[in-house]
C-alpha cells in the first residue's frame, strides 16, 4: 500500500517526541489492513484502548509502529479472551504470516480468562491450548504449513472442507472417515497441529504420525471455552515432538459415530524447507490491575493471576525451544497500574499506554 508523503517525517517525529519523554503529545498513524502491516495487535480491551480518550493514537501498539517505524493494525477486541482470538481476532482478518512478509506480533491476553473463570481454576488448561494454537499459529509461516484448503492434503471417506469464518478446516463427517497432511522438516524437531474446538461437538479422534497412532483428542475441552463474549468453538494445539527431519504425514481420524466429526485447520513446523525470516510474537505478561498500594487484582500477591503468567512464561519457552521467533514482553516492569496509570480499576490511561509500549519496545 502506498505511503503518503509526509508519513516517513511523521513517524520520525512521534518517535522523537516519545523517546524524548513526551508522553502528552498526541498523534495520528495510519493503520493498514492485517495483510499489509507490518506490526499486528492481538488482545483484549487493554490492548484495544478502552479508556483512552484517542485510541487510535495513544493505544500502545500505535506508539510502538511510531517508535519502530512500522506499519500496524490493531485486532484486538474488548471482552475477548485467549480462544476467542482465533475465530474472532486471526481468521477473519485472514491473518497467515508468510516468509517474506515475517511480521512482528504482540498477543496480550488473559486479563478476562483469570477474571470470568476466578471460580473455576481448571480453566487453565483451556487457556494453554488457545494460548499455544495462537502463538505458533502466528510463529509459523505459510510456507511451513500445511492447511486444509492446500494441495497436500488428502481424505477418507464423508467430509467437506469448513470456510465458515474463514477457517478452512475440514471436518470428518463419518465414524473412521480421516484427513491426512504431509509436510517435510529441514530438520529434527516438533511438528505442530491445529485442530478445532468446539463446546457443542461430540467428536473424538485418533491421530497418527506416518501410519502410527500416537494419541487420541476431543473436540470438546474439559471445562468447556465459553468465554465472555459467548463464544464457544475455537482452535488448540497438538505438539509432536521430537519427529526427525523429513517427509511425514500426519493424520486424523474421527472415532466417534454419528456427523460430528474432527475438525482440523492443518499442521507445521518451525524448520521448514524454505530459507527466510521467522515471523516474530512477543506474549505480554498480564498487567496489573487496580494496584494502589493496598492491594488489589492481580497484583504480585494474586495466586491464580500469577499461575496464569506462569502459563505464558512456559509457553513462550517451550516454543522459543522449538525455535519459533518468540519472546515475553513484560508488562510489569514498566506499568505498575498506580492511580496516576490507569483510567479504571483495570484499563491504562494514556500515560500506563505509553508505560505498555516500552515494554513491547525493550522485547522488540
Amino acid at each position: 500500500m502506498g505511503r503518503p508523503p509526509a508519513f516517513a517525517a511523521c513517524v520520525a517525529l512521534a518517535a522523537l517526541l516519545l523517546s524524548a519523554g513526551c508522553s502528552d503529545v498526541s498523534f495520528s498513524f495510519r493503520a493498514v489492513p492485517t495483510s499489509e502491516a507490518q506490526y499486528r495487535a492481538y488482545g483484549d480491551s487493554i490492548t484495544w484502548g478502552e479508556g483512552l480518550t484517542d485510541k487510535a493514537a495513544q493505544a500502545y501498539p500505535v506508539l510502538v509502529a511510531a517508535r519502530e517505524q512500522v506499519t500496524y493494525v490493531n485486532n484486538a477486541w474488548p471482552g475477548d479472551m485467549a480462544c476467542d482470538i482465533p475465530v474472532h481476532q486471526i481468521f477473519p482478518h485472514q491473518d497467515s504470516p508468510t516468509l517474506a512478509s515475517h511480521p512482528f506480533y504482540t498477543v496480550l491476553i488473559g486479563t478476562n480468562d483469570v477474571g470470568v473463570k476466578a471460580n473455576q481454576p481448571s480453566y487453565q488448561t483451556v487457556y494453554i491450548q488457545c494460548h499455544q494454537a495462537v502463538l505458533t499459529w502466528l510463529g509459523v509461516p505459510l510456507e511451513y504449513k500445511s492447511l486444509a484448503d492446500g494441495a497436500n492434503v488428502t481424505t477418507h471417506g464423508a467430509g467437506a472442507l469448513d470456510k465458515t469464518n474463514d477457517w478452512n478446516s475440514w471436518t470428518t463427517q463419518a465414524q473412521g472417515a480421516s484427513v491426512s497432511f504431509t509436510l517435510t522438516t529441514a530438520q529434527a524437531g516438533p511438528i505442530y497441529a491445529w485442530p478445532r474446538i468446539d463446546d457443542n461437538s461430540a467428536a473424538t479422534y485418533s491421530y497418527a504420525l506416518d501410519g502410527k497412532v500416537i494419541g487420541t483428542g476431543a473436540a470438546q475441552t474439559d471445562p468447556k471455552i465459553y468465554t465472555k463474549n459467548e463464544r464457544s468453538n475455537s482452535m488448540t494445539l497438538i505438539r509432536i515432538a521430537n519427529v526427525p527431519a523429513g517427509k511425514h504425514v500426519v493424520t486424523f481420524t474421527q472415532t466417534n459415530a454419528g456427523t460430528d466429526g474432527v475438525s482440523v485447520v492443518g499442521i507445521g513446523t518451525p524448520h521448514g524447507t524454505i530459507a527466510g525470516t521467522l515471523p516474530t510474537v512477543l506474549a505480554g505478561i498480564i498487567p496489573f490491575e487496580e494496584n494502589n498500594g493496598h492491594g488489589g487484582r492481580c497484583t504480585s500477591m494474586d495466586a491464580l493471576c500469577n499461575a496464569y503468567i506462569q502459563d505464558i512464561e512456559n509457553d513462550v519457552s517451550l516454543l522459543a525451544g522449538d525455535g519459533l521467533h518468540i519472546r515475553i514482553f513484560d508488562t510489569r516492569k514498566y506499568m505498575f497500574a498506580t492511580p496516576s496509570e490507569m483510567s479504571d480499576a483495570t484499563h491504562p490511561n494514556e500515560l500506563g499506554h505509553v508505560e505498555l509500549s516500552h515494554s513491547v519496545e525493550a522485547a522488540w
